[in-house]
Formats: C-alpha cells, structure tokens, sequence
C-alpha cells in the first residue's frame, strides 16, 4: 500500500505580526531608558522650566546638592588660593569662569562654556547672566589693566547664587 505526503510550505509570519513585534521591543526599550535614567536621576523635561529656558535636563535634588558643594568647595578653594597669592586676580577670574560654566552644565545640561553673555541672556537661565557679568570683564581685562572688581566678592556672589539655584 501506497501513501503519498503532501508537504506544506513553512509557516510563514505576516507582515503585521513583523511589525507588532518590533513596536513592542521598542515599547520595552524605551521603558528600560526611562527607568534607568530615573535611577541615575537623570530625566529630561520638556516645556519651558520655571527659569525661562526650554528642554533642559534636571536632575534630582540630592544629586543636585552634591554637584553644589563640589563647586561651592572649588570656589572656596580658588578664593583662599587668591588670597594667599598662588593664583593671580585675572587667572582666578578665568578659573572662576570655568567652575561657573562647569556648574552650569552639569545642573542643566545646557553648554555654556564657549557661550558669550549675550548667548546667555538669549537662554534666560536665572540669575546666570548676572553671575557672568561678575567675572566677564575682569575675565578679559588686558594684563595691565586694573580690574575694578575684587575676585573674593565675586567668589562669595557665586557661591551665593549656587546655593540657592533650584
């Protein structure tokens, strides 16, 4: 006795079973983002923050306050380094400059370190162009020009404001 088989092609998967799949990985990828940038606590908002800028990063207030007191202590550092002539008045501004920047785009994550005032205002970040303000002449002053400010003023006015940034 004779048997004949009949083979049938290979199952074979539509396109929209394809498709489905790839939008549920990339559910679970974002979710897996988000989650993690949560617990390294950093997360993007969107709009506009309540210091006027757009779309800038936020991170959570205990990792805020560590970031201020690292910065708060190198300006401490860079005051009594002045104060005890290890660094001239203009490199302390230009040093000064730096960690302000520096705060700045570790707090927001907005680049501020080759931006000039006028780029500044233009993001309106709060009491930032005011703080720049402080240190931009004297940061630039040619070297035998007198700098009108004193850099331990403008160090206590950083600080200042790095403690109450929000």
């Amino acid at each position: 006795m004779e048997t004949t088989v009949t083979l049938r092609p290979p199952f074979e998967y539509s396109l929209w079973v394809f498709l489905v799949g790839i939008i549920i990985f990339a559910a679970f990828l974002f979710v897996f983002i988000k989650v993690l940038l949560k617990i390294l606590g950093i997360e993007k908002k969107e709009g506009i923050a309540t210091d006027g800028s757009e779309n800038h990063f936020s991170i959570s207030s205990g990792h805020q306050y560590i970031v201020k007191q690292k910065y708060i202590a190198q300006i401490q550092l860079l005051k009594n380094d002045y104060k005890n002539g290890k660094v001239s008045q203009r490199e302390g501004f230009q040093r000064l400059s730096l960690l302000i920047r520096g705060f700045i785009h570790d707090v927001t994550g907005i680049n501020v370190e080759t931006a000039t005032i006028r780029d500044v205002k233009k993001l309106g970040i709060k009491h930032l162009d005011k703080l720049m303000e402080e240190y931009y002449v004297p940061e630039f002053a040619e070297d035998g020009r007198p700098i009108s400010k004193e850099l331990t003023e403008s160090c206590e006015t950083a600080m200042g404001v790095i403690r109450t940034w929000t």
